[in-house]
């Protein structure tokens, strides 16, 4: 990706670096994700390259850094998804870049059951550190899901994409704080409360996640209807399984302890 534009490199480099310090990291794998490591195809005569990263750890059921390009478009699309039984929010950052400059950037670290009071007093200071001069409105749908601390900007020059890049690596680091110092909660009746009110609270983000019609419509054109919502439902947005409780066993689906992939950490 070595000519991508710049800040689609640095925030990918900068997550990469990030990703690797979580404990226990490691690659992860199934035959749904395996498969869309790498995705071209063709829409209105312009190519489309997409590469999938994928990885989990202890509190992430799955981590996922996208490049891809279409036409003179890059675009970087982050979303780190917790493990329900964890008290952890959700981290997600995109930006689509031209060579003209960067139209669209966001960053967020997002509630499924409230932002703990330690995130808020962080991100209440993060959030004014840097200024812009254009803040974009998010769609409906995204104003139901994200943290009044969401950042949606169009960046006006260098210095902007610089701050963004800067902005982006210290919600990273307070979210992968939280990653290292949390712990799963019990299978008791007093922690399975909170633990499905996350899943619950997840799986809602996902489905709005997925109203981005932009997103399925390119998608679409460059492949088909069906592919087009098996990679939103199956890759971008997967829906979280219901964790074990009480002895009934794992119900988490496709991610599994003892997956291993040879996508690589670099």
């Amino acid at each position: 990706m070595s000519d991508f534009h710049p800040l689609v490199q640095t925030l990918a480099t900068n997550l990469r670096v990030s990703v690797s310090s979580l404990p226990k990291i490691k690659p992860l794998s199934n035959h749904l994700l395996d498969k869309h490591g790498t995705v071209n195809g063709v829409i209105d005569g312009e190519n489309l390259l997409i590469h999938n990263e994928f990885f989990k750890c202890p509190g992430l059921r799955k981590i996922h850094i996208e490049t891809a390009r279409l036409g003179n478009l890059d675009i970087l699309h982050s979303v780190f998804f917790p493990d329900p039984q964890y008290d952890l929010p959700i981290f997600g950052a995109d930006i689509v870049a031209t060579p003209a400059g960067v139209g669209a950037a966001i960053v967020d670290i997002s509630p499924v059951n409230g932002l703990s009071d330690t995130i808020t007093s962080k991100l209440s200071k993060i959030s004014g550190k840097y200024k812009f001069k254009e803040v974009r409105a998010l769609p409906l749908w995204g104003d139901e899901i994200f943290s009044p601390y969401c950042k949606f900007l169009r960046l006006k020059d260098k210095k902007e994409q610089n701050n963004f890049a800067s902005l982006v690596q210290d919600y990273i680091d307070v979210f992968c704080h939280e990653v290292i110092q949390k712990q799963m909660d019990g299978h008791d009746d007093h922690s399975w409360v909170p633990v499905m009110k996350r899943l619950d609270g997840q799986i809602w983000y996902c489905k709005q996640q997925k109203k981005n019609d932009k997103t399925r419509g390119i998608l679409a054109k460059c492949f088909n209807q069906i592919w087009a919502d098996g990679y939103l439902n199956d890759v971008l947005f997967d829906e979280p399984m219901t964790p074990p409780h009480h002895g009934y066993g794992s119900m988490s689906g496709l991610y599994t302890e003892n997956t291993d992939s040879h996508i690589a950490l670099n």
